[in-house]
């Protein structure tokens, strides 16, 4: 069904010399003062000073260092342009959407003055991966990603609290797991919420039939087609039919 790529020649690959040259080998450092003490010297772990390193190394200015700290944690997947087309799909439409939201809650808590960390944990879709192998990563997915996220939430140890944003019934499950096992942070979970039905179209779990009924002479193959094309009737939000997805 999907068509490969031909290999590049290995000239393309290695590249040239003057691509090197062209290169940066050194570069001018932040300017400004990281707001340290003493008393952070000698008694805060090293990392909550180099923690500020890297926040002013990323950008952040070093006037606006001592905010409260925030960590955002989503399964966002995919990478879309400004004009929300794709640049690198996601593996499904739920987390499609999701860094909209995570954009939303970072620009909220920096009016607010405090400082915005951004995780990711992206989730798969059973859909998508439904008669294959692919399956069983489906259920086992939802621990494994709590394990991970929970990781990401305590590699900021300066964190006053942490917010997830999830949709999906695989995502959303391992977002909640992630926070609750974070008992010591106060958290809030932003659910992503579910695509649109498609005006004239069958739903996202309709359109998973479509093989089986086909094979079994109950719709054409133009049926087919325009109704597996048509399913959803917004790029974001997770799977609308009555099904745990719908949920979130």
């Amino acid at each position: 069904m999907h068509g490969k790529l031909d290999a590049p020649p290995l000239d393309a690959v290695l590249g040239s010399a003057s691509t090197v040259a062209a290169g940066r080998l050194a570069g001018e450092g932040p300017a400004g003062r990281l707001p340290l003490t003493a008393d952070m010297l000698r008694e805060e772990p090293s990392g909550n000073v180099f923690g500020l390193t890297q926040n002013v190394g990323m950008g952040w200015s070093p006037a606006a260092l001592e905010g409260p700290q925030y960590v955002i944690v989503s399964t966002h997947g995919g990478l879309r342009s400004e004009d929300g087309s794709p640049v690198a799909l996601g593996y499904h439409t739920g987390h499609w959407e999701i860094g909209l939201l995570v954009r939303a809650v970072a620009e909220t808590l920096r009016a607010a003055g405090a400082i915005p960390f951004a995780a990711y944990c992206s989730d798969p879709c059973d859909g998508r991966t439904q008669g294959t192998t692919g399956m069983f990563d489906s259920l086992p997915y939802r621990n494994d990603a709590a394990v991970v996220m929970r990781r990401l939430i305590r590699s900021l140890p300066t964190a006053s609290g942490v917010i997830g944003v999830a949709t999906c019934d695989k995502g959303l499950p391992a977002t909640m797991l992630a926070l609750a096992g974070c008992r010591d942070l106060p958290g809030v979970i932003v659910p992503g919420g579910v695509t649109l039905p498609a005006i004239g179209g069958e739903d996202a779990g309709q359109v998973q039939s479509l093989g089986a009924r086909f094979a079994r002479d109950l719709v054409s193959l133009d049926y087919a087609a325009t109704m597996g094309c048509r399913a959803c009737g917004s790029a974001g939000g997770g799977c609308q039919f009555l099904g745990t997805a719908a949920t979130s």
